[in-house]
C-alpha cells in the first residue's frame, strides 16, 4: 500500500486531501494551520478529532501524515513562477516590482511576519507527528522508520528556513501546545551556532533512518538528500560566521572552522554513495552541449538521474500540474510585473574554452554573439536566437525567437524578446528564462519536474568549504569544479589568475574562491540560492548603490534592429548613457539602498516580542 501511494506523493493539495479524507486527518492539518507562531497558541482550538492518542499508531496513518508535510516545500506555482522566479531578490533577475529588502524598505512591523509564521507553522505540524507517534516497536518496519527520518528532515528544513531569515531563534524541539500560557511562552532563542548544530543533529538522525535514493527513485526525501542538506546548512552557517565576524550579526562564538570541516566530512561520505552527474555520456537524449544540464530541468521524469536526489513530479494524467510552462511560453520572468534576467548573470558565464569574458568587449553589443562559444549552462538558462519558447498550442511548435535585422522579407519569422508586450509578459532586459521550458511545445499545462536537491550542490559546497579552510588542492577542484564545467562543454582550467572583471564583493578573494563562486552562480542560477549566498558572504557592496541592467539596445545593435521600425517608437525602454537596457533607472535612481547594519536579517515580529520577553529584536530594526 505504501509503494502504491508513490504516484500521489509530494504533490498537490488535491492529491493530499484525497489521502487524508480516508482517515480524517484533514481536520488535524486544518487545525494546525490555524496556528502561526507562539502568539497564536493562546487562541488555539483543541485538537479533538481524531483521537491524538491512537491516531499515529500504524504505518498507514504515518504515511498519510508525512505525505502532507511535503506540500509546504518549494514548488512551481499553480498561477505563478514559483521557484523559477524567486531570484528577483538578488542580482540574477531585474524586476520593475523590485525586492523591498534589497532597497531597505522593509518595516519592523510586518517585515518578517509572513516568514516567521510560515516557519513555525510548519514546525508545529512536524512536532505534532513526534508528539503523537505511537507505532509499536514491533511494527516499526524500515519503511516506517524511513518516514520518521523524513520528519526529522522536515524539522531541520524549517529550522534552517528560520535561521537564514532571523538568525538566533527559539528552537521548537518539541510540541509546544502545552506552553499555551504567557509563562509557557517565555522561551529564549538559541544562539545561531546552536541553532545550526541542532539542525545538523536532526539531519544526522534522519540520515540514519532514511532509505537511500534508490528505494523511491528520488520521489521522497532520502539518505543522500539529508547529507546534502546538512552540507548546505554547515556551509551556510560556517561562511556566515566567518564573514560576519566582528559585526552585530556574528555568532556568540566563531565556530566556522568546525562547521566547514563538517561539510568536508559529509562530502567524503556522500562521494562513496554512487551518485553521478547527468552528462552527455549518460544522457541518451543529449545532443547539444547544453542538453545534459538542460534535461535536469525540462524533463518530466528524473527517476534515472541519480544526480537529482530529491525531486517533485508533475503529471497531467495524475492531475498534478503547474503553470510554469504557460508563463515561460508567454515570456514571464516575474508574474507580478515586467522583469528579465540580468546582464550580470549573463556575464558570469565563461567562454567554452574556459576563459572569462571581458564584458567591455564590443562583441557583446551583438545579442547573438553574446551566446556564441559560451558555457552550455548559459544556453540552457537564457533564451537566445533560434530557441523555441512559444508553447501554448500544437500550432506554435515551430516558432522560435530569432534576433536578426528586421525586413519586409523576414518579418514573419523575426521574433525578438518581448520588449513591447504588456504586464508581466514584457521583458525588461532582453533576456528571457529558458530553464524548464517544455521542449514538447504542445500543452500549456506544466509537467516539467522540479529538482529540489542535487548532487551538483554537494560538489560546490565541498569545494567552497575546502577553499575557506585552506585545503582546496588541485585534486579537490578536479573532483568538484572540473566535472561540472566539462558537463557544460567548458574546458577546465586550474584557477591561477584573478579575473579583473569578476563580481566585486567589496573584499579580496582568492582565484580559487572566485571561480568557485562563479561556478556556484552558473550551476545554481534561478534555483533559489543566490540571496542566501549574498547574505552569508556579506556581499552588501555588491548591492548598495547598484541596479541591474540588461542587453545592449543602441540603435546600431542587432537587438534594436530586430523590431519593426514602424513600431520602434512604441518600445518602452530605458537605457544607460551608453545604450544598455536599464529598467530600474527611474525606480531606483541611486540604486538599491540596502542597509548593511540592518537588512542582513529580517525583523522579529514585534507581536512575538511582546508575548515572549526572552526574544530580542534583530540589529538595526528598533528605531529611536
Amino acid at each position: 500500500e505504501f509503494e502504491a501511494d508513490l504516484s500521489a506523493l509530494f504533490f498537490t493539495n488535491a492529491s493530499f486531501n484525497d489521502l487524508m479524507k480516508k482517515i480524517y486527518v484533514l481536520l488535524v492539518v486544518g487545525a494546525s494551520f490555524m496556528m502561526s507562531a507562539c502568539s497564536d497558541f493562546l487562541d488555539r482550538e483543541p485538537l479533538t478529532t481524531p483521537n491524538s492518542e491512537t491516531f499515529l499508531s500504524n504505518a498507514s496513518a504515518v504515511n498519510n501524515y508525512i505525505n502532507g508535510l511535503y506540500i509546504a516545500l518549494p514548488s512551481f506555482g499553480t498561477y505563478d513562477m514559483g521557484v523559477r522566479g524567486e531570484e528577483k531578490n538578488s542580482d540574477n533577475i531585474v524586476a520593475e516590482v523590485y525586492d523591498k529588502r534589497l532597497n531597505g524598505e522593509l518595516q519592523e512591523n510586518g517585515g518578517g511576519t509572513t516568514e516567521w509564521q510560515k516557519g513555525y507553522q510548519n514546525l508545529r505540524n512536524v512536532n505534532y507527528f513526534f508528539e503523537y507517534y505511537k507505532v509499536p516497536e514491533t511494527e516499526e518496519t524500515k519503511d516506517v522508520l524511513s518516514m520518521k527520518g523524513e520528519a526529522y528532515f522536515f524539522r531541520a528544513y524549517w529550522h534552517f528556513y528560520l535561521l537564514t531569515r532571523f538568525g538566533s531563534i527559539p528552537v521548537m524541539d518539541r510540541f509546544w501546545d502545552g506552553n499555551a500560557t504567557v509563562g509557557g511562552l517565555q522561551i529564549p532563542p538559541r544562539d545561531r551556532s546552536a541553532v545550526a548544530q541542532f539542525i545538523l543533529d536532526d539531519l544526522n538522525t534522519a540520515k540514519g533512518l532514511l532509505h537511500s535514493r534508490s528505494q523511491y527513485k528520488g520521489l521522497r526525501v532520502c539518505k543522500e538528500a539529508a547529507i546534502i542538506m546538512a552540507m548546505r546548512v554547515a556551509l551556510y552557517e560556517g561562511t556566515w560566521e566567518k564573514y560576519h565576524k566582528g559585526t552585530d550579526f556574528a555568532a556568540a562564538e566563531d565556530k566556522s572552522a568546525d562547521l566547514l570541516g563538517q561539510v568536508l566530512t559529509l562530502g567524503d561520505e556522500l562521494f562513496g554513495m554512487g551518485l553521478a552527474l547527468n552528462t552527455k555520456a549518460t544522457d541518451k537524449n543529449a545532443v547539444n552541449i547544453e542538453d545534459a544540464y538542460a534535461h535536469i530541468f525540462n524533463s518530466k521524469d528524473l527517476s534515472d538521474m541519480t544526480e537529482v536526489v530529491f525531486w517533485k513530479k508533475y503529471s497531467i494524467a495524475d492531475g498534478v500540474i503547474h503553470n510554469l510552462s504557460s508563463n515561460l511560453g508567454a515570456g514571464y520572468v516575474d508574474n507580478s510585473g515586467p522583469a528579465g534576467l540580468s546582464q550580470s548573470l549573463v556575464d558570469n558565464y565563461l567562454n567554452a574554452d574556459g576563459t572569462p569574458i571581458n564584458p567591455a568587449d564590443g562583441i557583446f553589443k551583438d545579442f547573438n554573439l553574446t551566446f556564441k562559444g559560451r558555457d552550455g549552462r548559459l544556453l540552457a538558462t537564457v533564451m537566445h536566437s533560434n530557441c523555441k519558447f512559444k508553447s501554448t498550442s500544437p500550432e506554435s511548435k515551430s516558432k522560435a525567437m530569432l534576433v536578426e535585422e528586421y525586413s519586409e522579407e523576414n518579418k514573419q519569422i523575426v521574433r525578438p524578446p518581448y520588449l513591447t508586450e504588456g504586464g508581466p509578459a514584457r521583458n525588461a532586459t532582453g533576456y528571457h528564462i529558458r530553464m524548464s521550458i517544455d521542449t514538447t511545445y504542445v500543452s500549456g499545462q506544466g509537467e516539467t519536474s522540479l529538482p529540489v536537491i542535487r548532487y551538483a550542490e554537494a560538489l560546490l559546497a565541498y569545494a567552497e568549504a575546502a577553499e575557506e579552510l585552506g585545503k582546496c588542492t588541485p585534486a579537490v577542484l578536479e573532483k568538484t569544479l572540473k566535472p561540472l564545467r566539462e558537463r557544460a562543454g567548458v574546458t577546465y582550467k586550474d584557477p591561477s589568475e584573478i579575473d579583473p572583471n569578476f563580481t566585486d564583493f567589496g573584499y579580496t578573494i582568492s582565484a580559487n574562491l572566485q571561480e568557485i563562486r562563479r561556478e556556484r552562480r552558473a550551476e545554481l542560477a534561478l534555483q533559489g540560492f543566490r540571496l542566501d549566498d549574498l547574505m552569508r558572504w556579506r556581499a552588501h557592496k555588491l548591492i548598495q548603490g547598484k541596479r541591474g541592467t540588461g542587453a545592449y539596445f543602441g540603435t546600431d545593435g542587432v537587438l534594436y534592429k530586430a523590431f519593426d521600425p514602424k513600431n520602434a517608437a512604441d518600445l518602452k525602454t530605458i537605457l544607460t548613457t551608453d545604450g544598455w537596457l536599464d529598467p530600474q533607472k527611474e525606480l531606483l535612481p541611486r540604486g538599491y539602498q540596502f542597509d548593511a547594519n540592518r537588512d542582513y536579517l529580517l525583523p522579529v515580529p514585534p507581536s512575538e516580542i511582546s508575548l515572549n520577553h526572552e526574544l530580542k529584536q534583530n540589529p538595526g530594526w528598533q528605531r529611536k
